[in-house]
């Protein structure tokens, strides 16, 4: 992973953590994007059963960096290992962009309403 995605991947993470960046559902299922200011780039993040993979495209729709991680490649690696590391900060943000883009917390509000009033 000599791409720099451990940078983005990083940013990404926290920028999503401080509420900055706005998710919402992407070309396939369990994919979220967010496109950032002035609409030049955007991030992918996808868990696909074990895998998980975290693109930044162009304005293009163009690929500029693609990592994908299965869980076998981490498996065996200390904890500290970097492709260890960087898997389980692409599922971080992948559940912290689909909690938001499909207003999981708002649904779960309007759910307790609905049982309170049965």
């Amino acid at each position: 992973m000599s791409d720099g995605s451990e940078r983005f991947i990083d940013q990404v993470l926290e920028k999503t953590e401080q509420g900055k960046l706005t998710w919402t559902t992407a070309f396939e299922d369990g994919q979220f994007k967010t496109v950032l200011p002035g609409g030049s780039l955007s991030f992918v993040v996808q868990t696909n059963g074990d895998n998980r993979r975290f693109m930044m495209l162009d304005d293009n729709l163009e690929t500029v960096l693609d990592t994908n991680i299965s869980k076998a490649e981490t498996e065996k690696e200390p904890a500290h290992h970097p492709k260890l590391v960087q898997y389980l900060k692409i599922g971080k943000i992948q559940e912290l962009a689909r909690v938001q883009a499909l207003r999981v917390n708002n649904k779960l509000q309007e759910a307790e309403k609905l049982l309170a009033k049965i």
